[in-house]
């Protein structure tokens, strides 16, 4: 808008004449900052971040809008983003967005396990045990062949066991009885 500045100037005889000076205030676009974003390793980390503090160009503090989380997150990686507008008071809008990286880290087996049976009957299927992934995630224990030495009479018996976590990293945990 403008904003006047009138003067008023009045001779002897009251002549009176005003002269104004006018300002026309035309708001430029403020600057926003860049974009910033981390990586994480599980979607639990990528919480809503703060948004930066943005100023106008006059220096008045704006006001962070937040919008709706997006991404391409697909339940196991990819990204997970916070929009945030800023909007001046003559509609200047611009967005600052965060933007997390999702990249699933390996996760960590229990050691193998064993006994001594005196029979070949004592070699039973044992119970694998409880593996997470590294976001604390339960992974499924999928049993795979039976091996090992045996000969009918003494050596090995083995039950591997293979966990996989939704990025494909894949651990096998093994049984082995010796007889």
């Amino acid at each position: 808008g403008t904003v006047t500045y009138p003067f008023t100037y009045t001779d002897c005889e009251g002549n009176t004449h005003t002269w104004t000076y006018t300002y026309t205030i035309e708001y430029e676009d403020f600057t926003m900052p860049a974009d910033a974003g981390s990586t994480v390793a599980c979607h639990a980390d990528a919480v809503m971040p703060d948004a930066p503090v943005v100023y106008d160009n006059c220096g008045e503090m704006l006001t962070a809008v937040p919008g709706e989380a997006g991404g391409t997150y697909d339940g196991c990686e990819g990204t997970v983003t916070y929009p945030f507008t800023y909007t001046d008071c003559v509609g200047n809008t611009h967005t600052w967005t965060y933007t997390y990286t999702i990249e699933y880290e390996d996760f960590m087996m229990p050691d193998d396990m064993g006994s001594t049976v005196a029979c070949y009957a004592d070699a039973v299927t044992p119970t694998p045990p409880e593996v997470y992934d590294n976001c604390g995630e339960m992974l499924t224990a999928v049993p795979g062949e039976t091996g090992g030495t045996y000969d009918g009479c003494e050596g090995t018996v083995t039950y591997p066991f293979t966990y996989t976590d939704c990025e494909g990293n894949t651990h096998t945990w093994m049984y082995t009885y010796t007889i």
